[in-house]
């Protein structure tokens, strides 16, 4: 067997020369099928080789592997699409996974309802895989046998109108990546088989963390190869002579790791770091998910009881998959501030601030993900917490008041929003997807613009074209869905990181307090365009 090898990531969209190749084909189906995070970035590829519509996308969760019962469900979705007579190929991309747990796709595509007897190959992908041939051998042999059955067989093929479903969310592992970023006290390793390091180092690259992870074959992977990579992070740390500077190691799981039990297993690298933490993160949950179970167990690792409470508040449940830059607390920040607290965001300022998180008067917790921590710390530090977003005009003003009420200080009343609400009864508003700061505006623009609000998770759930509606809020990934359909709604960007990953986080769009506020009033006074 190869020896293990470990890597820093590099910002990349990874093997695109394989993307463009098997989108390039003519009228063939690419039906990408594994855990959400291994099937997750072929969206953005397909998006970036303009072939959307040659992708379908099925996730297998881990109760779906661990019953083993979803083949039934790939064999429906394919023969569906042989019944469209829209392709002359179809391909079934398979990840590591499916790889590890033997699925049976060759039974499976034999007893396809096929009479066209459409070409249904199998392309196996992703580290495990490569030890055996080269993924462009394995994709020439499938792109000559579309081609000779093209040439033996002249279809009459219809429109191809497909639109890929919009892709799965960031991966567990990917949030954990995102924290204590620019620290270098601080080191974040992706335990994984390499294809893994591919979200996380591209779309859902969302600071400028660096990170390293693994590289290891499918013998590695079926035998266990714990040891193995703990002695590869060992000589990696050793030869470039690190290990000093670094006092907390993070170790996270994923897919591969997850299934094959080494999640289990402790790293034999204790001796070498300050701190380490091994994060059971397996790619079946959400980032935001991913950064509860992390920061929850950092804490309790690093922190200690204090004698004495700082002029200091914490920022708890903050993350950019869901938040996005650190800029749209920027108003709150400065409120607190000038009430003569020091302001930290657990998890994403220094370790040292981290460290002394416990020495805080008061945690502000900004979605439900941060509650864990924030019970935890009530109950081992008594330090009071607070669950509420600053979102809307009321929204602010009582979650201000409940700021001071805690910090048993009197808030000046020029803090507070004053201006009156200007109804728009004529507009009707879809809030489209699901997260919690659209759970906030479906409440928030009633009360601030007296608007109806609708609210839905998917655009296969309606009838754009009969609903009486003016705007539209989501993350711009539904816009190009949206305008594929109607035109007749006027967009209002809200990026969702977790979907879109780095995409739009950079547009200029606000959804906190004042700045949230004119934010929204902008559409609705009709003074731009969307």
């Amino acid at each position: 067997m190869s020896s293990i090898a470990i890597e820093t990531s590099v910002y990349n969209l990874g093997d695109m020369e394989i993307a463009k190749r098997i989108f390039a084909m003519p009228d063939t189906l690419v039906v990408a099928i594994g855990p959400p995070t291994c099937i997750r970035i072929l969206y953005f590829r397909a998006l970036e080789c303009g072939q959307l519509s040659k992708l379908k996308l099925i996730p297998i969760s881990s109760l779906d592997y661990t019953f083993g019962d979803y083949l039934e469900k790939i064999k429906g979705v394919i023969e569906a699409a042989l019944q469209e007579n829209c392709y002359q190929g179809i391909i079934l991309y398979v990840s590591c996974p499916d790889l590890l747990s033997q699925t049976d796709f060759d039974t499976m595509i034999q007893g396809l309802d096929n009479s066209r007897q459409i070409p249904v190959d199998i392309f196996k992908r992703g580290p495990l895989e490569k030890r055996k041939t080269s993924p462009s051998q394995r994709l020439d042999k499938i792109a000559a046998r579309i081609e000779d059955f093209v040439k033996t067989r002249q279809l009459v093929l219809s429109k191809n109108e497909a639109v890929c479903e919009l892709p799965p969310l960031a991966a567990d592992y990917s949030g954990v990546l995102s924290l204590f970023p620019e620290d270098s006290a601080v080191c974040r390793f992706l335990m994984t088989g390499s294809g893994c390091a591919n979200c996380p180092s591209s779309m859902d690259k969302l600071n400028h963390n660096p990170f390293i992870f693994s590289r290891f074959d499918d013998l590695q992977a079926v035998y266990g190869c714990t040891n193995e990579i703990g002695e590869a992070i060992t000589k990696h740390f050793q030869m470039n002579h690190q290990t000093k500077e670094i006092e907390l190691f993070i170790s996270i799981g994923t897919p591969v790791t997850f299934m094959t039990g080494m999640n289990d297993h402790f790293l034999q690298t204790c001796d070498l770091f300050e701190v380490t933490c091994a994060i059971d993160t397996n790619g079946f949950q959400t980032a935001e998910e991913g950064v509860a179970k992390a920061l929850l167990k950092i804490a309790k690792a690093t922190l200690k009881k204090v004698e004495n409470r700082k002029k200091r508040i914490n920022i708890i449940g903050y993350n950019p998959f869901l938040f996005g830059k650190r800029q749209h607390f920027h108003e709150i920040e400065t409120c607190l501030t000038s009430l003569g607290y020091a302001v930290n965001f657990l998890g994403y300022e220094s370790l040292n601030s981290f460290k002394t998180a416990a020495e805080a008067e008061l945690n502000l917790v900004f979605s439900r993900h941060g509650l864990s921590l924030a019970k935890w710390m009530a109950e081992l530090f008594q330090i009071p917490y607070l669950f509420a977003m600053p979102i809307g005009i009321d929204g602010f003003n009582q979650w201000l008041r409940d700021v001071g009420v805690l910090l048993k200080t009197a808030i000046p009343e020029s803090y507070y929003l004053n201006k009156e609400p200007q109804p728009c009864p004529v507009f009707r508003v879809l809030l489209l997807g699901e997260n919690e700061i659209l759970d906030q505006l479906e409440i928030v623009i009633p009360n601030d613009f007296g608007i109806i609000t609708i609210r839905a998770n998917k655009i296969a759930d309606l009838n754009l074209q009969q609903m009486t509606i003016t705007h539209v809020i989501a993350d711009p990934l539904y816009q190009n869905r949206i305008n594929s359909i109607t035109e007749k709604f006027q967009f209002i960007p809200m990026p969702y990181p977790s979907l879109s990953g780095n995409a739009f986080i950079e547009l200029d769009y606000q959804y906190m307090g004042q700045t949230g506020y004119a934010y929204l009033k902008r559409f609705f006074a009709n003074k731009v365009t969307a």
